[in-house]
């Protein structure tokens, strides 16, 4: 029978400061779906396979956005079942609903979801009893190399800074408030920090077809959500191009970037020579750059190539 199913990560943020959490959500959720925890990646494949078996409607994710991402991945491999170009976008997934277990929540700020955890389950339960319709966003979701899907996705520089927000202290907005003012003091001084994170990595990139003339890349990042993170609105261009993402390259020195910052959370093009903006549907990524990336706040290793999609249209329940 069709119903809700919960995937819940014990590990994130908000699960482990409140372990009773998750028996809430198996109260409000009542005999109308199903509550998993699966252990890692390959069972909650096994999990999502269930959940289409059965014909689930709505996935509801408790987690952060590393869950959400993780959760997505599972869903376009298991429905997607290999597909990729135009195939890719046409794969219907069930409805997502996050509920905002994570510390930062990236991804439910993007949609506009405010509400917390048991009140999201309980209204997504009282409107699925009384057959009402729930209101939905979409969003195209970012698929690389047919088996990481999420919707903000970067190298070099983005990559570098994931892991050293992960690295020592919990991570905390606060925490990457900071990170980020040592790394634009050290850029305006020229820093060894500065030199580290916006180091140059070959790569040869192409999009949609098409060469990309540089052939070194402090970053290069691809977004269908237009927050990063901290409200700086990288991929201002997101929204108004379904079915495709936002592609930056950056070719220049961090001065460059550091003095178009302000730009940023404005949600203005950056319009500097030695950066590429463009808009596209499949970016591909060889040599040193594609050897590791950032997916949603993730951070993933990688190899000599990096194929990223513009993937499936996903619905959010929202509010």
């Amino acid at each position: 029978m069709p119903g809700i199913a919960v995937v819940s990560n014990p590990r994130s943020g908000k699960n482990r400061r409140n372990p009773q959490l998750v028996d809430r959500l198996t109260y409000v959720l009542g005999d109308s779906g199903v509550v998993a925890q699966p252990r890692d990646l390959d069972h909650l494949e096994d999990t999502v396979r269930e959940f289409r078996e059965r014909d689930i409607d709505i996935v509801c994710v408790n987690g952060g956005d590393g869950t959400l991402h993780k959760v997505l991945s599972a869903l376009v491999v298991v429905y997607g079942d290999g597909a990729t170009g135009d195939d890719l976008r046409t794969v219907r997934l069930p409805c997502v609903a996050i509920l905002k277990g994570g510390t930062l929540n990236t991804m439910a700020r993007n949609i506009g979801q405010k509400t917390g955890g048991d009140a999201m389950l309980g209204r997504i339960v009282s409107a699925w009893h009384g057959r009402q319709p729930l209101r939905t966003v979409e969003r195209t979701a970012t698929v690389v190399n047919n088996t990481h899907a999420g919707f903000l996705f970067g190298t070099g520089v983005l990559y570098r800074f994931m892991r050293m927000y992960e690295e020592g202290a919990q991570p905390t907005p606060w925490k990457a408030i900071k990170l980020v003012t040592k790394v634009c003091l050290s850029t305006a001084v020229g820093g060894p920090l500065a030199r580290e994170v916006f180091a140059l990595d070959e790569a040869r990139v192409t999009l949609d077809g098409r060469d990309w003339k540089p052939s070194g890349y402090a970053a290069i990042a691809v977004g269908t959500m237009a927050d990063l993170g901290l409200g700086w609105k990288l991929f201002h261009a997101a929204s108004d191009h379904p079915d495709h993402f936002h592609a930056l390259g950056f070719a220049c020195p961090p001065m460059t970037v550091l003095k178009r910052l302000y730009r940023i959370p404005l949600g203005r093009p950056l319009d500097q020579p030695g950066i590429i903006d463009r808009v596209g549907q499949r970016l591909v990524i060889e040599g040193p750059a594609a050897q590791g990336f950032m997916m949603d706040g993730d951070f993933v290793i990688g190899g000599q190539q990096l194929v990223v999609e513009a993937g499936p249209r996903l619905r959010f329940v929202v509010p």
